[in-house]
């Protein structure tokens, strides 16, 4: 009988320390990580740029393997929520998640996901062509007062800049823009540099790829122009450029990449990428990153998290609710 309990103590103590290795092996295999919107933008360069970091100091023992899913953000998204929740899928999202659910575009949100992290912060610039004639904030306005619906804004309806448009109108009483599903930002970029459109958003990481050479000058070549900054303070590397408020308009529009994993991914794997990311934000790599595009220095994870996607939910749902009716 001895014998038998020995037996038993051993094999289970045997069982028990299997499953502390598997949970201590993760990752076991390379990691998936969907960015939902085609290669170039603001959220394809953040992913890049954490790959890099944990990389390059090994602060996870397998690759993370980036995949752009073009085509509405609502594509990619749905992917990982459907994916298998082995700790091997993750997305790198925003705002959008909670606009496109808020507007309808989305069936889903972000409750349907596991939060793993929030990084990085960025506002918006409100763009127009060089050759439109406009020249302001207030002359972009006026004109989609004084003739509503003729104006054509590039927006990924239920994102970003979907919701950031209808905000910027919304200043302006009777203001109305067209809006047009484009995508994100490289694809607007290209919509309004080909006259295919004539304003919408872009990010400041955005704007200095498209409209600067690498001295931070002004590229010659570029067809679009920025009017404004929708951050609390002028944008470092184009402080020539008012915030809204300081026009006197009473809008301020700023956005947290938001990292998920499917629903029931394992919580040390959840742990173990945030873990990572936040050891990556500390590298010289994503701090000059950072500091080019000019992000803030933000990162949640835990209940810090969990607070910020509520109180963001709280404050999105009117807007989105109002870019529905749009």
């Amino acid at each position: 009988m001895k014998k038998l309990l020995l037996s038993a103590t051993v094999a289970m103590a045997a069982s028990l320390g299997l499953t502390a290795a598997a949970e201590a092996a993760w990752p076991e295999k390379p990691i998936k990580l969907v960015v939902p919107f085609k290669a170039g933008g603001t959220s394809d360069q953040t992913g890049r740029v954490f790959q890099a970091a944990i990389k390059e100091n090994n602060l996870l023992s397998q690759p993370i393997t980036i995949v752009n899913v073009g085509g509405h953000y609502s594509i990619g998204s749905r992917q990982v929520m459907e994916a298998p929740a082995d700790g091997y899928n993750f997305l790198l999202i925003h705002i959008a998640l909670m606009g496109g659910e808020g507007s309808g575009a989305l069936n889903f949100g972000w409750r349907d996901f596991e939060p793993v992290a929030a990084s990085g912060e960025f506002c918006l610039f409100p763009m127009v062509r060089k050759d439109s004639g406009i020249n302001s904030v207030e002359e972009l306005l006026a004109a989609s007062k004084s003739k509503p619906d003729s104006l054509i804004f590039g927006a990924n309806l239920g994102a970003i800049n979907h919701l950031a448009g209808v905000m910027l109108q919304e200043v302006n009483p009777g203001s109305k823009f067209r809006f047009v599903q484009i995508g994100g930002g490289t694809a607007n970029y290209t919509a309004l540099t080909g006259a295919q459109t004539n304003a919408t958003v872009l990010s400041g990481a955005e704007v200095i790829k498209f409209t600067r050479m690498p001295d931070g000058s002004e590229n010659p070549e570029a067809q679009i122009k920025p009017l404004a900054y929708t951050g609390p303070a002028r944008f470092p590397q184009l402080n020539h450029l008012p915030t809204m408020k300081e026009l006197g308009y009473n809008m301020e529009f700023c956005i947290k990449s938001w990292w998920f994993a499917p629903k029931g991914t394992p919580k040390e794997a959840v742990d173990g990428f945030a873990a990572a990311m936040e050891k990556a934000t500390q590298t010289d790599r994503y701090k000059k990153f950072l500091s080019s595009k000019g992000f803030a220095n933000v990162f949640l994870k835990g209940d810090a998290l969990q607070k910020d996607l509520s109180d963001t939910w709280t404050a999105i749902e009117p807007v989105a609710i109002l870019a529905k009716k749009k």
